[in-house]
């Protein structure tokens, strides 16, 4: 008999012991189906974050440099021409640089386009153009989730921008970057200019 008891207890242990490690897998599973996904996403949203950054870090060359009226017409930038020059670049420490040319510049426009370059007034959303050229440094922030970046210009070509800050918003596709502002002419026409640059390898 006592044998018996002993062995009927040992059993009711077991089975306790059985329906305790059930329990234990069963909330293992829970855990790990609830927080697993938020997990991956969190790291996804994270490594998005980090891909955009360093995605935008290197050296671009312009493609091409447009800039569009309201109705869709294409006004040409007397300033750079319809087809500039450029070179964009980004480093990892946060510092941008950017350089645009009219093509076929001499020593004579200075002479020619020198009263121009005095009566050239500053815009808040972008860098000036004098002599047929455009060029400015500092720093740069990017704004991940609404896809801009913001130069905070140190030093510009026209005395006017600096230390302003001029806010893009851009893509990248690969080896292409397209960014896009909306800015105002000379003539005080609001235009949507977008600018496809390359990346230099």
């Amino acid at each position: 008999m006592d044998r018996a008891k002993a062995f009927i207890s040992l059993n009711r242990i077991s089975l306790k012991l059985k329906f305790m490690l059930l329990g234990i897998v069963g909330l293992t599973l829970i855990y790990t189906i609830l927080h697993v996904p938020m997990s991956k996403a969190s790291h996804t949203q994270t490594s998005d974050a980090t891909s955009l950054r360093t995605n935008l870090i290197g050296s671009w060359r312009l493609v091409s440099r447009e800039s569009r009226l309201s109705n869709g017409d294409v006004v040409v930038d007397p300033g750079l021409s319809g087809k500039p020059s450029g070179i964009l670049i980004y480093d990892q420490s946060g510092h941008v640089a950017a350089q645009l040319s009219r093509p076929g510049r001499t020593v004579e426009i200075i002479r020619q386009e020198c009263q121009a370059a005095a009566e050239t007034k500053g815009t808040p959303d972008t860098a000036q153009t004098m002599f047929g050229y455009d060029a400015y440094f500092g720093t740069y922030t990017i704004k991940e989730s609404e896809g801009k970046v913001i130069h905070h210009l140190d030093a510009a070509l026209f005395p006017g921008d600096i230390g302003k800050d001029i806010e893009r918003s851009f893509t990248i596709s690969g080896d292409q970057l397209t960014i896009s502002f909306i800015t105002t002419t000379k003539e005080g026409a609001r235009v949507k200019r977008v600018l496809i640059w390359e990346r230099l390898r």
